[in-house]
């Protein structure tokens, strides 16, 4: 009889022990994506819907966009225009005390980053193709200015050719647009939504 309860605690203590590892290592939970993590990701994946075969005027989608890029080789754009997504500020206004949720207003970018070969006009094609997914759902390419809900709306700010100031060449083309959507003050995880 003593020696198994001497068994069932030795038993006991290694479970405590497995228990208290896993809390310490975190493997019990891993962290939700921020909310602006989340739109991100949204805009990568519709940007992979620019294709012809999806009614687009390029195929500038086949090569997954990158999440903030900073440097692309001249063998990187050889065989591909590759897409870069920069989620550049986000403002935010807290109109009342103790407000629950509170409007975010996030700069966005999309920059296009291309070979040297491809023309204006091309450029030209590209950006268009952006402006239209940014604005449609990746997997219905229906109109869906949320996110699927994750923002409030989504609106369009700019778009055109970044021109260093030394030369007149075009670095890239960029289309900047901004998206609202409200998290808790000092929450960007937003975890009661």
């Amino acid at each position: 009889m003593k020696h198994a309860h001497r068994f069932i605690a030795i038993i006991l203590l290694a479970l405590c022990w497995l228990v208290s590892m896993e809390a310490h290592t975190g493997a019990a939970k891993a962290m939700p994506d921020t909310k602006r993590q989340q739109i991100v990701d949204k805009v990568v994946a519709r940007l992979a819907r620019i294709t012809i075969a999806n009614q687009f005027a390029t195929d500038i989608g086949t090569t997954p966009a990158d999440d903030w890029p900073t440097r692309y080789t001249s063998a990187d754009l050889r065989d591909a225009t590759r897409l870069g997504v920069h989620d550049v500020t986000n403002t935010t206004t807290q109109s009342y005390p103790e407000e629950k949720k509170i409007p975010n207003l996030m700069a966005m970018q999309v920059r296009i980053y291309h070979a040297r070969t491809t023309t204006p006009a091309q450029l030209r094609l590209m950006i268009e193709d952006v402006k239209r997914a940014v604005i449609e759902d990746e997997t219905t390419g229906a109109r869906d200015a949320t996110f699927g809900g994750l923002a409030v709306d989504t609106k369009p700010e700019s778009d055109g050719f970044v021109v260093p100031s030394d030369t007149f060449a075009i670095e890239c083309a960029a289309v900047a647009f901004s998206v609202e959507f409200l998290t808790p003050p000092f929450d960007g995880y937003d975890l009661e939504a």
